[in-house]
């Protein structure tokens, strides 16, 4: 199919402020053959009233204000995904925006291969609240050598996972990607899925990229912004626990896959989450939903305080 049908779903929550410029910059794609899904996870300043002005335009096939809250983004992901009629779905987040030649650059990529890809994505711009151009994202993959993001690439989703998505969550963004309808079946979320607030992203790219293959565009087609208000800050011991505890559902889901080596990730991961442990916290139980299933408690243990001697020593040297 040359002009697949593109479904644009657009959950927005509490992005008056950006929502405009993320709706033209959708609006305006020189691609044309798209469908336009809104959806408002119950916001409490303005957006209601720019989504129903835009709800007018033809594109627009589904309009869905919540009554209440969601709680969570991935059920806003599963209610738009649900209503998409495309062959591919674009989950364009409401406070980014993007180039106006996003959409025709990713499927002339796809176009040019051999195989149809089912996963295509963009390099990305780090921008903040006022659009200010911060960082190129590429430097977001110089842990990897070579650096695969320096260039355009195609590659088997298996092997997507089991040597750059297993690390981290080598797809940042979710408004720089656009994935085939197909890979996401209907029974696709988990109730747990539906309550992750900062790694639900990671774990859908892990859940559809083996059964695909994945391009990759390295001109930055997308905007990915970084403002106050983003669940990806880890401010405070809750958000840092939030974060650690959902890479761990993160890593028991690799963890089915027996060829897929994490050990050293999972180290890195207790390493992270012990930095903000004193050792008053392991009488609490929150201390212990970070470890996972295959890691018995005496390890947990001993990792633990050899973390904390490391951390001692290294601060007695310093006192010298």
């Amino acid at each position: 199919m040359k002009t697949p049908l593109v479904s644009i779903i657009v959950p927005n929550y509490n992005h008056e402020a950006f929502l405009e410029k993320r709706l033209e910059s959708i609006f305006n794609q020189t691609y044309r053959n798209f469908e336009v899904i809104l959806l408002d996870d119950y916001s409490l300043d303005g957006s209601v009233s720019i989504l129903r002005k835009y709800a007018e335009r033809e594109e627009v096939s589904h309009v869905v204000l919540n009554d209440e809250n969601s709680g969570s983004p991935f059920k806003q992901w599963q209610k738009g995904i649900a209503l998409a009629k495309g062959t591919y779905i674009w989950m364009a987040e409401s406070d980014d925006f993007c180039k106006l030649e996003f959409l025709q650059k990713l499927l002339d990529f796809n176009a040019a291969q051999e195989q149809e890809l089912g996963v295509l994505y963009a390099q990305s711009y780090d921008i903040d609240a006022a659009d200010k151009i911060n960082a190129d994202r590429i430097y977001y993959t110089e842990n990897f050598n070579p650096n695969l993001w320096k260039n355009d690439f195609k590659i088997s989703g298996a092997s997507f996972v089991s040597k750059y998505l297993k690390v981290k969550c080598v797809i940042p963004n979710a408004s720089a990607v656009i994935f085939k309808r197909a890979l996401v079946p209907h029974s696709f979320f988990s109730e747990t899925h539906l309550t992750m607030k900062m790694c639900g992203d990671w774990l859908f790219w892990l859940k559809i990229c083996p059964n695909t293959h994945v391009g990759f565009v390295s001109e930055s087609l997308n905007y990915f912004r970084e403002h106050g208000a983003v669940t990806r800050n880890h401010s405070n011991y809750q958000k840092i626990f939030q974060r650690c505890f959902e890479e761990r559902l993160v890593r028991e889901y690799l963890s089915q896959e027996k060829s897929i080596d994490q050990e050293e990730e999972i180290i890195k991961l207790y390493k992270r989450w012990f930095r903000a442990n004193s050792f008053s916290r392991i009488v609490t139980r929150l201390f212990y939903r970070v470890r996972l299933k295959q890691t018995s408690l005496i390890t947990y243990l001993n990792l633990f305080f050899k973390h904390h001697r490391t951390k001692e020593k290294l601060i007695g040297k310093r006192i010298k």
